[in-house]
């Protein structure tokens, strides 16, 4: 199984995005071709985080593990009260 994460685009020009009052940035092409990086180039590899076409270092919380747990209890309460 290969996992990586992706952050494709920041601000698409999406209705979500203008609604919420934000300039867009990215079109919504540039962040399909992210994804569709990821999906087509079998070699990547796992466990990375992608910032578009980019390999990247992602927040400093994702590598602390104290935050990650916490992170982790909290979603595990959340979906019980579901």
């Amino acid at each position: 199984m290969v996992v990586n994460t992706l952050h494709p685009a920041t601000y698409m020009d999406t209705r979500m995005v203008r609604m919420g009052g934000f300039e867009p940035q990215s079109t919504v092409a540039e962040g399909a071709d992210a994804v569709m990086n990821l999906i087509e180039t079998p070699d990547l590899g796992s466990g990375q985080y992608f910032n578009r076409l980019q390999p990247a270092r992602a927040n400093n919380q994702a590598y602390n593990a104290e935050a990650r747990a916490r992170l982790w209890k909290l979603s595990e309460d959340l979906v019980r009260r579901f």
